[in-house]
């Protein structure tokens, strides 16, 4: 896999799913909007050259931040979930309390 196709598929994945209705230029806006919070060197023409695969070169700058971008979100998830399942044992546990199983 070349630095153009590993790049468009960090990408693809950044950008996620696809409404039914929303037009491409909307969905690299998303991505343009993450990338350029993370660095101001983002363009939306650098983001629309990569994942068009027009690109003639990626920078290693640009692959580690796209992956840092898709690491803060799986550990965002995995926050998220270990959340609610903290949350859910605290209601079982309130119930049973309630209850008088404890």
């Amino acid at each position: 896999m070349t630095d153009v196709d590993m790049a468009a598929s960090l990408l693809d994945e950044i950008i996620g799913q696809r409404g039914v209705r929303e037009t491409i230029k909307s969905m690299l806006e998303r991505a343009y909007s993450d990338l350029s919070k993370r660095n101001g060197a983002w363009t939306r023409r650098r983001v629309r050259a990569v994942f068009n695969k027009e690109a003639s070169r990626i920078e290693n700058r640009e692959i580690e931040e796209m992956k840092a971008i898709l690491d803060g979100r799986r550990k965002q998830a995995a926050y998220r979930a270990e959340t609610a399942r903290l949350a859910s044992l605290a209601v079982i546990q309130s119930a049973a309390q309630d209850c008088g199983q404890l």
